[in-house]
């Protein structure tokens, strides 16, 4: 099938395919083909679970620690066998942590609500603890997603709106004042057991509370809490690097390279600026690294100090004598013989102990961090140990080169992944990764248009460490993404070229697409390509699955998806004769695996099966 003058496993013949492929042996389209290995130099380090409850500092810790690391961290050692560490998740940090965990995406209406399962799996965690725990947690939540929780959870019938029946008399319950009945949405008789002293305990926490919560879900219109939650929901994802789905399209628009190659002395200048900004904070104190940003320190103080305001002077202050040491609040106090509980009230001396705390804190998840770095197996591709060679310099700018990696890999998620969850971060950082990579290549291959001046006698090691160090990673995933997205655009024009001149439309690349006004527009293949139009070049795909061989079809499927893929074909041996051909791929991370690409793209015309 597949001619010669292409990568070693597009050059074997093999007989055509029937027009009638059985869609069975090909993958399903809308699984993940390819899973994220376990280790990623990049990923930022789960904290070990064990070890956080073994910490003195643990009830800060659960606050200090950014909340998607905690979250991940404790999906990953398992939900239920990390109570002590949910236990002291509160507040602000539960709130964004459940903003990552509780919602899900339905594919038959492309719609996002609260799971039920997963909020009864918090529910049940806390009641294991107390049901005055559960009551606590619930009210600390903002007020969009609380009602959002028990309108999910619940029907519910205030007394005296409405005709209330024999029905609902038997077979509903009704609150401890007497103004609610309530039914739960789910037939599973445990939610039962579980729900009915969790309402009876948030009444004797705080009965106008309790009637005001049910109150409101009875009547706002859901639709509109959903839209009004989810838009909440966004903006405190954005806060932690996690923007709107249309924000990270925008941000992925790709540059040219002609385009970016202009940037250069700008992004120079910008990364300078960067780089004397965080040794400035260096020289401070180097923990704060993982929090350099200002308002997020702010905000951090006024979660302890939130905390321990909850909190008895007596309580409070052995959680701060655990975590600071006697003589560090006798420093504090400025005296050996004062009590610190005396104290406790004093908003200066909570500021003071605020301040340690965090400091305290971030020390000890930067040592996780530079732990992790090291346990992690030897480097594969050039990004990874230019990375190392930083991180041995110097880890607190290596640390700080990670958290940015991360801001990418944040906003890829966000706009090109279906989930946040510990698996759809894991692939997106490994497609971060490999476009560093290649832009990185790229950039020391024409190190002269970058206006980098390496010595002869530099290694590729030491050359694209001053290269990361010049540039910095945005700039760098720049020019990667738009080495990537090339593909798809040679792709486009060259299937749209064969088409017009050789095919004479069989392959279909003139598609009629419907506007917004209703109106129909023909638009070219590569024109959709160029607008990321992927819904009408699924259908194009779609369309022209039957007409191409399987191998083909497959290969495009790869490069034409929402970020191009490497697939094994263009690489690997293939067998002939195979009843089942797998579509594995994996993210694109060298030049050669491009180059591969563009050797297929080039001579496209030798392996269509289909009559000019």
């Amino acid at each position: 099938m597949f001619k010669l003058h292409m990568p070693k496993n597009l050059s074997i013949e093999s007989e055509e395919m029937s027009p009638n492929i059985n869609k069975k042996m090909v993958m399903a389209r809308s699984g993940v083909p390819w899973k994220p290995a376990s280790e990623n130099l990049f990923a930022p380090a789960l904290l070990d679970i064990d070890w956080l409850i073994s910490q003195p500092s643990l009830p800060f810790l659960a606050h200090i620690a950014p909340a998607h690391t905690l979250y991940r961290s404790i999906m990953a050692h398992g939900f239920e066998d990390s109570l002590e560490v949910v236990e002291w998740v509160r507040g602000e940090q539960l709130q964004k942590i459940l903003d990552f965990d509780i919602w899900e995406k339905s594919q038959e209406f492309e719609t996002w609500d609260i799971s039920t399962c997963k909020i009864m799996s918090w529910i049940r965690l806390w009641m294991e603890i107390s049901p005055e725990f559960a009551a606590q947690r619930i009210i600390e939540l903002e007020e969009e997603t609380i009602v959002l929780i028990f309108s999910k959870i619940f029907e519910i019938i205030p007394e005296g709106l409405y005709h209330i029946n024999e029905d609902i008399k038997e077979n509903w319950w009704k609150t401890a004042d007497n103004k609610f009945y309530l039914k739960i949405c789910h037939e599973d008789p445990e939610y039962f057991e579980i729900l009915k002293p969790f309402i009876d305990s948030l009444y004797i926490l705080n009965a106008r509370i309790a009637a005001s919560i049910l109150a409101h879900s009875t009547m706002l219109v859901r639709q509109e809490s959903l839209e009004f939650g989810l838009r909440w929901k966004n903006s405190r994802l954005a806060d932690q690097g996690f923007v709107s789905k249309e924000d990270a399209l925008k941000a992925l628009i790709p540059k040219e390279l002609s385009y970016l190659k202009k940037l250069i002395q700008q992004e120079k200048e910008l990364e300078s600026k960067r780089i004397e900004t965080i040794k400035k904070i260096n020289s401070k104190n180097n923990y704060n690294l993982l929090n350099s940003d200002e308002s997020l320190n702010s905000e951090l103080q006024d979660q302890i100090v939130q905390f321990l305001s909850k909190l008895d002077p007596e309580e409070g202050t052995r959680y701060l004598q655990h975590t600071l040491g006697e003589d560090t609040l006798k420093n504090i106090i400025g005296s050996d013989n004062a009590r610190p509980e005396y104290f406790y009230e004093d908003d200066d001396f909570i500021v003071e102990c605020t301040e340690k705390i965090i400091a305290h804190c971030n020390m000890l998840l930067f040592r996780s961090e530079s732990v992790y770095i090291k346990q992690l197996a030897a480097p594969q591709l050039l990004i990874e140990k230019v990375f190392i060679e930083l991180s041995n310099k110097s880890l607190e700018e290596s640390i700080y080169l990670k958290k940015r990696i991360a801001n990418l890999s944040n906003i890829l998620v966000s706009g090109a992944m279906n989930s946040l969850d510990n698996e759809g971060l894991a692939r997106s950082l490994l497609i971060v990764r490999g476009a560093l990579n290649i832009g990185l290549e790229y950039c020391l291959l024409n190190a002269n248009e970058f206006q980098l001046n390496f010595n002869n006698t530099e290694t590729d090691l030491e050359q694209g460490t001053t290269c990361l160090q010049l540039l910095g990673p945005e700039y760098i995933f720049q020019i990667g993404w738009s080495i990537l997205t090339g593909l798809q655009k040679d792709l486009g024009h060259k299937i749209v070229s064969l088409d017009t001149s050789l095919y004479n439309g069989k392959l279909k690349s003139l598609r009629t697409i419907t506007m917004s006004d209703s109106n129909n527009l023909e638009i070219p293949l590569n024109k959709l390509v160029a607008n990321q139009r992927y819904p009408d070049i699924n259908k194009w795909l779609d369309d022209i699955e039957t007409h191409i061989s399987q191998e083909l079809f497959l290969v495009f499927e790869s490069l034409f998806g929402k970020v191009p893929m490497f697939s094994e074909l263009l690489a690997a041996e293939k067998l002939v004769n195979t009843i089942k051909i797998q579509n594995n791929f994996k993210p694109f991370e060298t030049l050669n695996e491009i180059e591969s690409a563009r050797v297929f793209i080039n001579n496209i015309h030798h392996n269509l099966l289909m009559e000019a």
